[in-house]
């Protein structure tokens, strides 16, 4: 048994290790499948292993064990769709489905190494619970490597894809040697994977451009991270009647201020980068140590990419839609960016204004994702809510444990 489980749990560490060593040559794969053979073959790849897995497993229930349930069939299918569904959604990065794949196949080597331990119904949430973990590890790494970023997002992603793996488990699969009975050690166990999960997450959450260079200033070796874009920000919403909404790490004040005293030299940085890579750009003017500039610069290339987008738009109200945010990005820029704006070469002539102006419903509202952070509380609140969730974690599994006792007592 123990050699058993020492070659399941090698497994399970090839398949993390293997997911945490494609992160920094992830934009080189990228690179080389999009110049031979397109970006889609990532989805497609996704697609046929989906389709793959969902034949060879209803091929093992029928054939071989002799199941031909009608709601094990319906369920395998119902995720087998919405694994299908959420890789087309993201076709137009479809690089991204390919974490369908690795947690997948990551909760695929979990479940059989913790099945040789774990009999009860626990076994799928630590799958889960683990998998998430390594999820979240996984993005902490992409944050790390350089040209890479953190996004929860993807921590969601990676999520996602272990939960639907579970759902095919416990609805279509329902391995037999699961036991009803749950023992207060597996709920303990649960537990501690949930609150890892958590105090990660809200980590993560909490680890803002200040926090970092904090403590790069005190570990000096840790300083490259003050370059890297920011895991999270606390950003300030600010809705203007023209606009609709926006998110900046300054005060409306702040930015007023900043493109009016030093519009000069903003000006000049941005011209002369302006033909030089974007990532770049951002990456050498962090938004921690230079965040009016940054955020002008993302809002520029936002606005310009869906200029470029409306050229290439198959129809009408794909262009319209396009031109939309393009008009309401310039109009961002044009309010308070707009002396820097003017200075830096990236402005608009007025006859290319009117004449997108003219195409789009101006009075429409909008809301800009640029520096807009995920999570859209208080940090306390977010720690609240950690420290609630542990705390009902602690009451449950005492109350457990001490039900466990009083009914084996009672036998």
């Amino acid at each position: 048994m123990k050699k058993k489980k020492f070659w399941a749990w090698l497994w399970v560490a090839l398949c993390a290790m293997a997911i945490f060593l494609i992160v920094p040559l992830a934009r080189t794969i990228q690179s080389f499948v999009s110049t031979y053979s397109g970006r889609s073959l990532f989805g497609y790849t996704v697609l046929v292993a989906v389709g793959a897995a969902f034949l060879v497993v209803i091929y093992v229930l029928i054939f071989r064990l002799g199941i031909r349930s009608f709601s094990r069939l319906f369920w395998l299918s119902a995720v087998a769709a919405l694994y299908v569904y959420f890789t087309l959604k993201l076709w137009r990065t479809p690089e991204e489905a390919v974490h369908f794949l690795e947690y997948g196949l990551l909760s695929f080597f979990l479940l059989r190494a913790l099945s040789l331990s774990v009999r009860d119904k626990t076994i799928y949430a630590r799958t889960f619970l683990i998998a998430s973990l390594v999820g979240i590890f996984d993005e902490i790494l992409q944050w790390i490597v350089p040209g890479r970023f953190w996004d929860f997002r993807d921590a969601g992603l990676n999520a996602l894809a272990a939960g639907l793996f579970q759902v095919a488990l416990i609805k279509g699969v329902k391995p037999s040697f699961i036991s009803d009975k749950i023992q207060p050690k597996s709920l303990r166990r649960v537990s501690v994977f949930l609150a890892a999960n958590l105090i990660l997450l809200g980590l993560c959450a909490s680890n803002t451009p200040r926090r970092v260079a904090s403590y790069a200033s005190r570990f000096p070796f840790l300083s490259f991270l003050l370059k890297e874009e920011p895991m999270h920000e606390f950003s300030k919403k600010h809705t203007d009647w023209e606009i609709g909404a926006f998110y900046s790490r300054l005060s409306l004040e702040e930015l007023v201020k900043q493109d009016r005293e030093r519009s000069d030299h903003h000006g000049e940085i941005l011209r002369e980068w302006k033909d030089k890579d974007y990532n770049l750009f951002l990456s050498h003017y962090s938004p921690l140590l230079h965040p009016f500039v940054y955020e002008m610069r993302v809002h520029v290339f936002r606005r310009d990419s869906k200029e470029e987008e409306a050229r290439r738009a198959k129809n009408k109200k794909a262009e319209q839609e396009s031109l939309f945010i393009a008009f309401k990005e310039n109009l961002i820029l044009e309010k308070y960016f707009g002396q820097t704006l003017k200075k830096s070469s990236y402005a608009w002539d007025e006859e290319k204004r009117k004449q997108v102006e003219a195409s789009v419903d101006r009075n429409r509202p909008y809301k800009s994702p640029v520096s807009r952070g995920v999570i859209h509380v208080q940090e306390k609140t977010i720690w609240f809510f950690i420290l609630g969730v542990l705390g009902m974690l602690v009451f449950l599994n005492i109350h457990f444990g001490h039900r466990f006792k009083r009914d084996y007592s009672a036998r």
